[in-house]
């Protein structure tokens, strides 16, 4: 993800100062889909700003004590070509499934599969909190925003039900012991023999 890109791109609307390029980012539901940091988008800022692909145009005084002006900045032309530059870079970029667990799932035989699930399980709740947020925001936006914006959403939203399915499907598998194999004589893989239950007492 480029910040970069982002700022750009919201200053070829208008001008701007941080804090609002972070809300807009914010509002337009950007933060499910980006991480956002407060210290990136600053430093993205900064670095624009050197390179003289932004300028600032003026300053907004903030009341209060020992609270900074807001500066508010304007996308140079140079910094035009640099958004072109980076907006048909990203579209480029080749894409690859990268969730977070994917790295782990190859030793998950080695796992405690109690807690395997029960990790799995954090990472639906979180997986179906951000569904849910990304359908309130196609309900409420959906007429006041861009088509492609509108299907960077629903992207996201394909995105989140195929999670949810892979997390699900994790679940009930590691629940069900299908994780906690051993090699078997012939060199595959087998479900290990789980032990006899002990005998009940009448």
């Amino acid at each position: 993800m480029s910040m970069k890109l982002l700022i750009l791109g919201i200053l070829m609307e208008k001008d701007r100062h941080p804090y609002e390029i972070r809300q807009t980012m914010t509002n337009r539901s950007w933060n499910h889909a980006f991480r956002l940091r407060d210290g990136s988008l600053y430093y993205a800022v900064d670095q624009l700003r050197d390179h003289g692909l932004i300028e600032a145009v003026h300053t907004v005084p903030v009341p209060g004590e020992h609270r900074p002006d807001k500066t508010i900045y304007r996308i140079t032309e140079a910094g035009r070509q640099e958004f072109d530059r980076l907006m048909y870079a990203q579209l480029e970029q080749p894409s690859y499934p990268q969730h977070p667990m994917m790295m782990a799932m190859p030793f998950l035989r080695l796992a405690d599969q109690a807690r395997v699930a029960e990790i799995a399980g954090r990472q639906l709740a979180a997986c179906e909190e951000r569904i849910a947020s990304l359908e309130q925001a196609l309900a409420v936006k959906a007429s006041g925003i861009p088509a492609s914006a509108l299907r960077m959403i629903e992207g996201m939203l394909a995105f989140g039900r195929a999670e949810r399915d892979w997390l699900e499907t994790i679940i009930d598998e590691a629940r069900s012991g299908a994780y906690d194999q051993e090699r078997d004589p012939s060199g595959g893989w087998r479900r290990k023999a789980r032990p006899p239950a002990p005998p009940t007492q009448d």
